[in-house]
């Protein structure tokens, strides 16, 4: 139909223009991780802290398409646009025409979206199948449609093998049942089907567990922090697409009324609306908890129920009436800034802040040569790197050499980096490496204060270690072979500054 495949144009209209840009950290270790042998992938994310699914199905897409950084990125776009039919159907299916068109173009434009179609790593993904499962419970559990049974165990199994966050939308629809079973005239068949939808899905997640465990006890977010509570409300704007709070303002005040009518007087829609606002709500406190133990908390963690915020803003825009069209179209405005983007004048807002290394690799990598030694102190970079710069290149991070390059190994990272020493990490790779080869330390830029993170403050302090072992060693002499490079002239003692890192070249010259 016309409707859809503007919405469609308009979308991907939106979104080419960032497709083959450079990739980021994480996305150098979904494809580092994708690059090994099919069979290899689970056993590999022992390391990483990941579900598997996202991984394989890059594995096969770059079988095909190549690993390219707009190949990569063309899996995320396709999989993102393949989104606003599946929340057309969604929407109109569940709470009629309007609804579905709403929830179409809602979809279609938000930001918080297109910041994941077209990067590569699993987000997209997560978005699309979390949409399935969560309008296929709706379908099954609040309208009593059993047809809608397979598909929903099917969708949520999906999830849990792409984010270990569809755990946390696993409760959201297990809260969302609550309202179901309250008004349902037949409780034994819900419960029934609960156990069939749900338990299948278990089933199907089942061989994961003791990987899942394994990686529960060794691996983590180190770089990430404790949230604040407020944190729990403007991670909303975030996944609303405006960090300023503006959408989520003008949907409390015209959304959200139409929304309360609704619980107030239509029976009929009063438990599959209660359901979907559990769905949003219940895995960002859930989530919240769970980083207050253990930190584990990023606004992109939030796609799983990102499909549940949209459709609830949905629902409320399109029962508002004239007031609803309005505010739909002011939001659409507010996130597709077509003012700045037609005339250039200023620069479209953007929700992400993606650490880039394409400076870096320009300034160092026409000087390396194979065999030469890149130490990397933020050893999540290593994967991006190590797909930048020429092959052949040896890899070391403050915990010691590393055998797999296209790899971040997170496990009970944060206590290796505590205990590393120069004797035990950094000289084995020094040894290995030939008279006349080259060494570069790379460390991100100090801190300007302090930060409540160890794992940042533990990495600064390794790299001043690292420097002055270096500088110390009377195998190695300054290599100012970055000059005439992208970065800054370097010091007397090969240290230079080139995007946000501090870097010091050395060559060997005796053995």
């Amino acid at each position: 139909m016309a409707g859809l495949a503007g919405l469609l144009a308009v979308s991907f209209a939106l979104r080419v223009g960032d497709l083959g840009t450079s990739l980021w950290i994480d996305e150098g270790i979904s494809i580092g991780v994708a690059s090994h042998r099919l069979a290899e992938i689970p056993g590999l994310l022992r390391q990483d802290g990941s579900p598997p699914l996202y991984y394989l199905l890059l594995h096969g897409w770059m079988a095909l398409f190549g690993n390219s950084e707009t190949a990569t990125h063309a899996l995320s776009l396709t999989i993102a646009l393949a989104t606003i039919p599946v929340a057309l159907w969604a929407g109109w299916s569940l709470f009629g025409r309007r609804v579905g068109w709403t929830f179409a173009a809602l979809v279609a434009v938000s930001p918080y979206l297109a910041f994941f179609a077209t990067e590569t790593r699993m987000y997209a993904l997560v978005v699309v199948l979390a949409l399935v499962a969560t309008a296929s419970f709706l379908h099954a559990f609040a309208f009593g449609r059993r047809g809608h049974l397979v598909p929903f165990a099917v969708a949520l199994a999906l999830v849990l093998y792409t984010h270990s966050w569809g755990l946390w939308l696993v409760v959201g629809l297990g809260a969302g049942l609550v309202p179901c079973v309250v008004v349902a005239a037949d409780r034994c068949r819900l419960f029934t089907d609960a156990a069939f939808g749900f338990g299948a899905a278990g089933l199907a997640y089942l061989p994961w567990l003791p990987i899942l465990a394994y990686q529960r006890a060794h691996t983590g977010a180190p770089w990430s922090t404790r949230p604040l509570p407020r944190e729990g409300v403007t991670v909303v704007a975030v996944v609303l697409g405006d960090n300023r709070e503006r959408v989520l303002v003008a949907l409390l005040l015209v959304a959200g009324p139409a929304l309360w009518v609704l619980v107030r007087r239509a029976d009929r829609l009063r438990p599959p609306l209660v359901a979907v606002g559990l769905v949003a709500a219940v895995p960002v406190v859930v989530g919240w908890l769970a980083a207050q133990v253990s930190p584990s908390w990023a606004p992109r963690y939030l796609a799983v129920c990102a499909p549940a915020v949209l459709l609830l803003a949905a629902l409320g825009l399109a029962r508002a009436g004239g007031r609803g069209l309005l505010a739909l179209t002011l939001i659409l405005v507010l996130w597709v800034q077509p003012l700045a983007r037609i005339s250039g004048l200023r620069s479209v807002d953007r929700l992400d802040d993606k650490p880039q290394v394409m400076p870096l690799v320009q300034a160092v990598g026409p000087g390396l040569d194979p065999g030469d030694l890149v130490v990397v102190m933020q050893m999540e970079e290593v994967p991006v790197l190590s797909y930048y710069l020429p092959p052949g290149l040896r890899y070391a991070t403050a915990m010691g050499p590393v055998a797999d390059p296209g790899v971040a190994d997170w496990r009970d990272a944060l206590a290796r980096i505590t205990s590393a020493t120069p004797e035990a990490s950094l000289w084995p790779a020094l040894d290995a490496i030939p008279v006349g080869a080259k060494v570069l330390l790379v460390c991100a830029q100090p801190w300007t204060g302090p930060t409540p993170v160890p794992w940042f403050t533990q990495m600064e302090l390794r790299c001043g270690e690292w420097r002055s072992a270096l500088l110390a060693d009377t195998r190695f002499s300054a290599a100012p072979f970055v000059r005439g490079a992208a970065g800054p002239e370097p010091a007397p003692d090969g240290s230079s500054s080139v995007a946000g890192r501090q870097i010091l070249a050395l060559i060997r010259t005796a053995s």
